[in-house]
């Protein structure tokens, strides 16, 4: 378990790291994330202010699933598909301030499914452009830590990589 603090445009949040893989109770859930690997590469998405991260995902849909959820937004964010996915951990995410106005959300406190991905293939007719998501690469995971990502999500980098590991991959 990790905390963290951060802001969100005008919004300050709180946010602990959790490993497990029983899931939240879904009126709490609004968004849900992954951790996608090819090889000893992990999927980095750079937004278009800059910010990098290492667990695209997004908004659940009316009456979608949250595993739907996840293929739908990877692919619309990064144009990769999933070849499996498995829960291993969930962000709280508990808002300090007061409820912003029109905010549709869960408030003060809503969780996002974190999910252990395997990309399958790519497909760039999938992307749907949008003002947040400018771009995302593959990067090797011994450079991630070198990047600005967040602690909280460096933290989830560590444990999918004890996950990950195979005889094949420990030297």
């Amino acid at each position: 378990m990790l905390e963290e603090t951060a802001n969100w445009g005008p919004i300050p949040l709180e946010i602990t790291y959790y490993r497990g893989n029983e899931p939240a109770p879904p009126a709490y859930v609004s968004s849900v994330r992954a951790m996608v690997f090819r090889d000893r590469s992990v999927l980095v998405v750079k937004e278009a202010n800059g910010h990098l991260y290492t667990v695209p995902g997004g908004r659940v849909e009316e009456g979608e699933a949250p595993i739907e959820t996840l293929r739908r937004e990877v692919l619309e964010e990064t144009g990769w598909t999933l070849l499996r996915a498995e829960l291993f951990g969930f962000m709280h995410l508990h808002h300090v301030g007061p409820k912003p106005e029109r905010y549709e959300y869960p408030y003060p406190d809503f969780t996002w499914p974190i999910y252990l991905a395997e990309a399958d293939r790519f497909v760039a007719d999938a992307i749907v452009p949008d003002d947040y998501v400018l771009e995302s690469e593959f990067r090797p995971v011994e450079q991630v830590p070198k990047l600005a990502i967040g602690r909280g999500e460096l933290l989830l980098l560590e444990e999918a990589l004890r996950l990950r590991r195979s005889p094949k991959d420990v030297k």
